[in-house]
């Protein structure tokens, strides 16, 4: 029996750059915006934990480490909704008669997504202004600020997947047309979330070595600790990484796989180099642990990592672009090029990542409040 595919007409409005430009804007936008979500979901974790270990351990770095961290959350969220816009825009530009019509088949929860953030993002603040009072119930807190988040992540996952599967759209609409549909029964949407929910893990703790870096001259026994623990968390999401990575690629249809085991050029190559900057990313954060200067093995870690991290997003790409070969025609478009238009993205573009940057170096540079 044949599926019943039902798919919307594209936007007949003109797009108003070329295809190819929009589509590089979405991966680059989508790269900024996932490094920054990762700080904020897995940071949320990491603080919570740490909390916990500080009060049973009575050890003053676990508690500054998380106080710390209880001023960075806020910020990364912020980072994390305002860089989010961009790739959203791109998408719904792109690829709206597929994104639309997944959201309406799971219209509550895709609506939740604003009430879980709300709710997140007053919990990370909570958690910030109120650190030394709180005490006992802190960690709690801004774990289930954490959670929250994850939850958001996970009904993302469900979305983005069942847009990539027009096939599946009538069913699940004829089935149940109140919104309340998930998409579980897809098999590549859990390992697929727990690939993007480890990955955080593994993130934020870059972002704590990143923190000691910037403390160890100023308190190089503090600095070193933070370094190490902060490289801990980013090794064993890593290592677990890996595992998830296997049966997320194991899950996708043979066709789809097959795209990364040599059937495509471009998608093979792209996957060889990222497992292989991952691995150096791996190797060079171990050896920085008990280096003379951790700086030069821990920055080329970093930048391994992010190389790592980009290589994955134009992946990401390639696999949608597989799933709707059959559907999504880029020449379908039409292109009315609108040079003041970009010429004012660019710039705010520009001005706005200048902006991010010197208020990274000015979270980093953040005393360690005691608790």
């Amino acid at each position: 029996m044949n599926e019943q595919i039902i798919l919307p007409e594209p936007d007949p409005i003109p797009l108003p750059a070329p295809y190819w430009l929009l589509k590089f804007l979405l991966v680059l936008t989508f790269i900024l915006h996932i490094i920054a979500m990762n700080f904020a979901l897995g940071g949320g974790f990491i603080a919570g934990i740490t909390d916990l270990i500080g009060r049973k351990k009575s050890n003053q770095f676990y508690t500054n480490l998380s106080a710390s961290l209880s001023k960075m959350l806020p910020i990364a969220t912020a980072f994390t909704i305002t860089l989010g816009i961009a790739p959203l825009l791109f998408v719904q530009v792109l690829y709206g008669q597929y994104f639309y019509t997944s959201s309406i088949i799971m219209a509550w929860p895709w609506l939740s997504v604003i009430l879980l953030l709300i709710i997140g993002y007053y919990g990370y603040y909570i958690y910030q202004f109120n650190f030394e009072k709180l005490s006992g119930i802190r960690a709690w807190i801004v774990l289930g600020s954490a959670v929250l988040f994850a939850v958001i992540g996970l009904i993302y996952t469900n979305n983005l997947v069942l847009m990539l599967t027009p096939e599946k759209w009538a069913q699940k609409y004829f089935t149940n047309p109140h919104g309340t549909n998930l998409n579980f029964d897809d098999p590549t949407v859990i390992p697929r979330y727990l690939h993007f929910f480890v990955a955080s893990i593994s993130v934020a703790g870059l972002l704590v070595l990143i923190y000691g870096l910037g403390k160890i001259n100023k308190d190089e026994k503090y600095g070193r600790w933070a370094i190490k623990y902060g490289g801990l968390w980013f090794v064993i999401g890593t290592i677990v990484q890996y595992a998830v990575g296997i049966w997320f690629l194991l899950s996708l249809k043979k066709e789809f796989l097959l795209l990364f085991m040599g059937e495509n050029s471009l998608a093979t190559i792209i996957f060889g180099v990222s497992v292989l900057l991952s691995l150096l990313s791996l190797i060079l954060i171990l050896l920085s642990f008990n280096a003379l200067n951790p700086k030069p093995l821990a920055i080329g870690g970093i930048v391994s990592l992010f190389l790592t991290i980009a290589g994955m997003s134009i992946m990401r790409d390639i696999l949608r672009n597989a799933y709707l070969q059959n559907y999504f025609k880029p020449e379908q478009f039409d292109v009315q090029i609108q040079i003041s238009v970009l010429l004012v993205f660019a710039v705010v573009f520009v001005a706005g990542l200048i902006t991010v940057g010197y208020m990274l170096s000015k979270v980093l540079k953040l005393k360690p409040t005691t608790a």
